[in-house]
């Protein structure tokens, strides 16, 4: 507003930064004088105090809003904006393999969604729903409608859109964000909205928190820190040679007063050693002045390249720990996801094995409506529902979520009788 000293401040950097050239990646630059400006249009993109900045990912999706007239943080801001475009897809040639192109498109912004259509204009009742469901948390999305590379590419993750990743790691679909609403304890719509931003949040810290198993949470970056405290930490790691991964405080207000309230420690920077804090800089030189260890005996870190190694296998372990346990939640949903659910090899327009074609003509003779997975597909899901449901081999038939078995136990039903009552007799 023409009217706010804030504003007129904030407009002249932002004209100052767009004449720099610097930014490439930003296709446009528009500045709206809010008293002139549509009551519909401050409300779609949640403008609500002035100066406000609007960051506008693809074609239509609100990737982060920032109130107030703080140039140092609208710089950063612009200049993490400006990476997340970069990564937009535009020359294919670019990507080594389709996988860089995936990994590379699920850390566009901590909280992306892909989708069907966008979030003002989904094409499907799945996104449509997710959408309503996520009113009041930003995110970024991706039209899987637009690349069909990336839509067939991703169901290696997921087999179904829509689809969330918070930071970088699945979250799952429609199905898991209703759980998470769900898990709200007030009823009031409000009130869960508040509690699923609460909760993304707590993602997001866990999964940062855990990105390198020595993780500094600073003003700054280790080469150019913006306070004296987490220069001198640094210095100090670094001079210990303990290897760190950090993350700028500066660049996310969320996760700079977020993660405040999880680890219960007021003030940065913090350090976090395998995922656990250990504290700020008070905490590391007071272990740093303790000769009785080093200072990386004193974090638990390894000493020698032997203990590096078993290091290393502990942290695969338990990587693999946390990559079982969202399997596990892959394969609860996708059991879940019909009444009756058949994983076989192909699917039933075109069965890839004598057994699953047979018990799907038994299944279709006895007028049985099911919905199917073709484990050929995901060998993830292939290999990890044989554990998950004690079950060796192929086909595998599930009833409201429970294994009712294999081929050879369905036909076995299907003599004796009514297939369908048995079907739902035999999990009651």
């Amino acid at each position: 507003a023409s009217w706010e000293p804030a504003g007129v401040q904030m407009v002249d950097m932002i004209n100052e930064v767009e004449k720099s050239g610097r930014f490439v990646k930003i296709k446009k630059w528009t500045k709206i004088d809010a008293e002139n400006c549509e009551s519909s249009l401050l409300e779609k993109y949640k403008v609500s105090a002035v100066p406000t900045l609007v960051f506008l990912f693809g074609k239509d999706s609100i990737w982060r809003t920032l109130e107030g007239a703080d140039s140092a943080l609208a710089f950063q801001t612009i200049s993490e904006f400006d990476q997340a475009e970069a990564a937009v897809p535009e020359d294919e040639e670019k990507y080594d393999t389709l996988e860089t192109k995936l990994q590379q498109l699920i850390r566009i912004a901590p909280v992306m969604v892909f989708m069907k259509g966008s979030p003002s204009e989904p094409r499907c009742k799945f996104s449509r729903a997710l959408m309503e469901i996520l009113q009041g948390i930003e995110f970024a999305s991706f039209d899987i409608l637009r690349d069909d590379e990336v839509r067939q590419g991703l169901k290696v993750y997921w087999p179904t859109y829509p689809q969330i990743y918070i930071q970088g790691k699945l979250l799952g679909g429609l199905d898991n964000i209703k759980e998470l609403v769900s898990s709200a304890s007030s009823s009031e719509t409000k009130e869960k909205i508040k509690s699923l931003k609460d909760i993304i949040l707590e993602l997001r810290l866990k999964n940062l928190i855990q990105k390198a198993p020595v993780m500094l949470f600073m003003k700054g970056e280790p080469t150019a820190p913006r306070c004296g405290f987490s220069r001198t930490i640094c210095e100090i790691l670094s001079n210990a040679d303990i290897q760190f991964d950090s993350f700028d405080i500066l660049e996310d207000n969320d996760i700079r007063q977020g993660l405040k309230t999880y680890s219960q420690w007021p003030t940065y920077p913090q350090v976090y050693v395998n995922g656990e804090l250990v504290g700020g800089l008070d905490i590391i030189q007071e272990l740093l002045a303790d000769s009785s260890q080093s200072l990386k005996g004193h974090l638990g870190l390894p000493e020698s390249s032997l203990e590096i190694n078993k290091q290393n296998i502990t942290a695969t372990t338990d990587a693999m720990e946390i990559d079982n346990a969202a399997l596990n939640a892959r394969l609860k949903s996708l059991t879940h996801r019909a009444d009756v659910m058949l994983f076989m090899k192909g699917n039933p327009d075109t069965p890839r094995c004598g057994f699953s074609r047979t018990i799907c003509e038994i299944l279709s003779n006895a007028d049985i409506q099911f919905d199917s997975f073709d484990i050929l597909e995901d060998n993830d899901i292939r290999q990890g529902l044989k554990s998950f449901s004690q079950w060796p081999t192929y086909p595998q038939l599930y009833v409201k979520g429970s294994l009712v078995g294999g081929l050879d136990i369905v036909q076995e039903m299907a003599r004796d009788g009514n297939l369908k009552d048995q079907l739902f007799n035999c999990i009651e």
